[in-house]
């Protein structure tokens, strides 16, 4: 925030948040309520997610999802150049002006146009590239979203920043349900395709540009200053260097599949990965959300850093631990489920991606602390080489199909996850034996989640009950052997930041449900030694 030293004879450089937070909760309680409204978010943008997938994966081919993944990878390229950098700025910034918000919004707005237009130029040549013609037109329509998307820059990021996930989830929930999710499933069933996807896409960046410019107007005043010009494009350049390497990443494996193995290879592999992805996204992704606005507040004190860090690895790993084992062993039945039987393909696919769940998902902590910390340059390389690895393992993996392709993004993303860890222990001053003592409660609870899965599994199949059932009854063993396992874990795999979440922690931000989740807690049995920052 703004120094509050700063000269008022100023009136572009006044304070943006000192007013508004003047008499505000304190930033822990913040945090808190932010995350009470990301998680209801999850839940119910989880849900809505699985049901249009569900519809969507029986109203269109693979094909179709094939030519939109194939679309996808030039538009999410130019997400990341052109829009992305600018609003992380605006969030990281420790001085926030007006004058810095006129001016982000007129570099997101100009951006957003420029995009625009180099994809609809660019268009023709990357359809040819893939032997597909009708891509180039799906870019172009597509290249539509980005000038609407770049209105919402500021607003978007400026709600975050102030932690107000409320507003947010309004936004998230009415753009997906009604702008793509009810628009692609009347043009599905319409017969439109590829189309569908690509008008809901549309209305779903719509829909959220108007919302969020209602809760947060934006500055519309055009300006230019050298100063907040420079303060923003020189945090922006590196963040969006490293979103470059982190598009190569995401879809790095789409370009391998769509190019050497065709779209409707293509289809299966973004079944796949999209099922696979739920919990990064809405888990992980959330989470991010709101502990990276968090962590950037917070930059200036390492201690707490690491203790929020610490704390952090240790529940975010007992909560996908188990996920990757209920994903593993339950992986026909999900597809059979939500994507329907002509989708049995993406089945091995999934099992292989649903490895990489804990890595993916507990890498948001690391990306949390190294950008709170403003050191995006040492990341950008390790991307790099998560980049490099993801693209070359891809297409030495593809000469055995889909199935070897996986693998490499699997390895790639281990890899990945061991080198951002390591950056990030090393700016907020963490030992590694301290780390790893984090780790106990999930591989203990992960341990009996996959035994009683494998053998409640083996027991169904000889049954022949229908899908449905069986995916029920598999996933109420899970939780089941979840919960049992927390609570009967032996001294070494108790949890032991509950005797610092009970002392620290504000439940009553999270309302009704923090009522619950403290009486949860504390029925826990008491880990045998200190918490996970008692040597912070």
């Amino acid at each position: 925030m703004i120094s509050p030293t700063m000269p008022s004879t100023a009136p572009e450089a006044t304070q943006v948040e000192a007013g508004a937070h003047a008499h505000s909760p304190s930033l822990g309680t913040r945090t808190l309520d932010g995350l009470r409204w990301s998680s209801l978010t999850v839940v119910i943008k989880a849900l809505l997610t699985l049901l249009v997938l569900a519809v969507l994966s029986r109203l269109l081919t693979p094909n179709d999802f094939g030519l939109l993944g194939i679309a996808w990878i030039l538009v999410d390229l130019a997400t990341r150049v052109g829009q992305t950098g600018i609003g992380h700025a605006l969030i990281q910034l420790d001085e926030l002006t007006e004058r810095h918000l006129e001016v982000g919004f007129t570099l997101s707005v100009a951006l957003g146009v420029t995009v625009a237009a180099a994809l609809w130029l660019f268009a023709p040549h990357f359809g040819r590239l893939f032997d597909e013609p009708v891509v180039s037109e799906l870019v172009r329509v597509l290249s539509v979203a980005f000038v609407i998307g770049g209105v919402s820059v500021e607003s978007d990021h400026l709600l975050r920043r102030n932690l107000q996930f409320k507003q947010l989830m309004v936004a998230d929930l009415l753009s997906y349900s009604v702008g793509y999710g009810l628009t692609a499933m009347v043009l599905a069933f319409w017969g439109f395709g590829a189309w569908a996807l690509v008008w809901g896409e549309i209305m779903r960046m719509l829909i959220r540009t108007v919302t969020v410019a209602l809760y947060s107007p934006p500055r519309l005043l055009p300006r230019l200053s050298v100063r907040e010009v420079t303060d923003l494009i020189s945090r922006g350049i590196g963040i969006s260097l490293t979103q470059v390497f982190d598009f190569i990443v995401r879809t790095g494996g789409y370009f391998v599949v769509g190019r050497w193995l065709g779209a409707t290879s293509l289809g299966y592999y973004t079944r796949a990965d999209r099922l696979a992805s739920l919990p990064f996204q809405y888990l992980g992704g959330n989470l991010f959300e709101v502990i990276f606005p968090a962590m950037s507040q917070r930059q200036q004190r390492v201690d707490r850093l690491c203790v929020a860090y610490l704390h952090g690895v240790e529940i975010l790993l007992l909560a996908v631990l188990p996920v990757s084992a209920l994903v593993f062993v339950s992986a026909p039945r999900i597809v059979a489920a939500v994507l329907g039987e002509q989708w049995d393909e993406t089945v091995p696919i999934l099992q292989i991606l649903a490895l990489a769940i804990p890595f993916q998902t507990g890498g948001v902590l690391n990306i949390a602390a190294i950008r709170a910390s403003g050191d995006v340059y040492r990341e950008t390389w390790r991307q790099a080489v998560h980049a490099f690895l993801v693209v070359f393992g891809a297409w030495f993996g593809s000469r055995w199909g889909l199935t070897g392709v996986a693998v490499a993004i699997v390895g790639a993303q281990i890899v990945a996850y061991l080198l951002m860890t390591q950056l990030a222990a090393s700016l907020i001053e963490l030992r590694p034996r301290h780390l790893l003592r984090c780790c106990r409660p999930a591989l203990w609870v992960f341990a009996w989640a996959t035994f009683a899965l494998w053998l409640t599994a083996a027991q169904f199949r000889t049954w022949a009950l229908p899908v449905g059932v069986t995916l029920f009854f598999e996933a109420l063993i899970w939780t089941m052997a979840v919960v049992l396992a927390m609570y009967c874990a032996p001294p070494f795999a108790r949890l032991r930041s509950v005797p610092w979440a009970l002392a620290h922690v504000p439940f009553d931000a999270l309302g009704t449900p923090g009522h619950y989740l403290r009486n949860g807690l504390t029925w826990l049995p008491a880990p045998s030694g200190p918490d996970c920052s008692s040597s912070v």
